[in-house]
């Protein structure tokens, strides 16, 4: 199966100990495996993990959610960008969005497998 790696912000790490507590918890949640790579990026405020992910999810389990997705402004719009929004989360694009905000925010429904 395919891999890559991705940083992950993981609010702040104050050390060795604490990101050794923190970081695999914050990976399992992203669906990876936390690589032992973190860095403070912005002092007293942020740290990244680096995480490995696989391509593609495997799984019997499914779970359905919304995420924020910017101003949509139809459902031709909504269609083209959904899976790359979905796939940024490790997720399918289901096809269905709403607009929570008109104007300013919409939604779109994805799908985690695992």
């Amino acid at each position: 199966m395919s891999t890559f790696k991705v940083t992950i912000p993981a609010g702040p790490l104050w050390s060795d100990e604490d990101a050794k507590a923190k970081a695999p918890i914050i990976a399992t949640a992203h669906q990876g495996k936390w690589t032992g790579v973190w860095n403070t990026v912005v002092p007293s405020q942020m740290s990244v993990i680096e995480v490995e992910l696989n391509v593609a999810h495997t799984g019997t389990h499914k779970y359905k959610t919304n995420v924020l997705a910017g101003p949509l402004w139809s459902n031709d719009e909504a269609q083209k960008v959904g899976a790359a929004i979905a796939a940024s989360y490790g997720a399918a694009f289901t096809g269905q969005w709403n607009t929570i905000v008109q104007g300013v925010m919409s939604v779109v429904e994805i799908e985690y497998t695992f």
